[in-house]
């Protein structure tokens, strides 16, 4: 997905924000584990596109066998439908900004923090409908999770072919690091 010039400004690095706390699982149950799902966004056939996806499997491994974890291309009700009943969702996408973070990696709480996904709009994904339309379309229809978060990988490299370019390569380990700390925090 990529979004207008300085939409960045708003989009706080990956480290800088803490990550969700069990407390902020409004949903849930007292003593009942928090419903955890990773999904990771994108297209591998599209260079750097497929960064959401690798990030997410390279986690997989690592990850508490209790987390769903999906991947997919990135249509909205598709998005809808894999959050649904999850008390946190991780979201992980690749996206294309002019003032990017020196990290290459930001979060985002879309729920807490709303405007800041509000910059990113119709029509600037390269998932037909991305992430940003999703979380506005769950937003409309009362179908976002508790607990909703955004890991956004710099694109650098579009087009055609597999494989990430060198640079996104090292933000794909970064995203990494944060995914598992984000789904520790709140599996923990």
């Amino acid at each position: 997905m990529a979004g207008p010039a300085g939409a960045a400004r708003a989009v706080r690095p990956a480290g800088t924000v803490p990550v969700a706390a069990p407390a902020d699982l409004r949903r849930r149950e007292p003593g009942r584990p928090p419903r955890v799902v990773v999904i990771g966004v994108g297209n591998p056939m599209r260079r750097d596109d497929g960064a959401g996806i690798a990030v997410v499997e390279r986690a997989r491994p690592l990850l508490p066998p209790t987390v769903a974890v999906r991947t997919l291309r990135g249509e909205a009700t598709s998005l809808l439908d894999a959050w649904a009943e999850a008390d946190l969702a991780v979201v992980v996408d690749a996206v294309r900004w002019n003032h990017y973070p020196p990290s290459g990696v930001a979060r985002i709480d879309a729920i807490a923090e709303a405007d800041d996904i509000q910059a990113w709009g119709g029509g600037t994904s390269s998932h037909g409908l991305g992430v940003a339309e999703a979380v506005a379309l769950g937003r409309a229809l009362d179908r976002l999770p508790p607990q909703l978060v955004l890991i956004l990988v710099t694109l650098v490299e579009g087009g055609h072919g597999e494989g990430l370019s060198p640079t996104v390569e090292r933000y794909v380990e970064r995203a990494v690091t944060q995914l598992i700390a984000e789904v520790r925090a709140a599996t923990a």
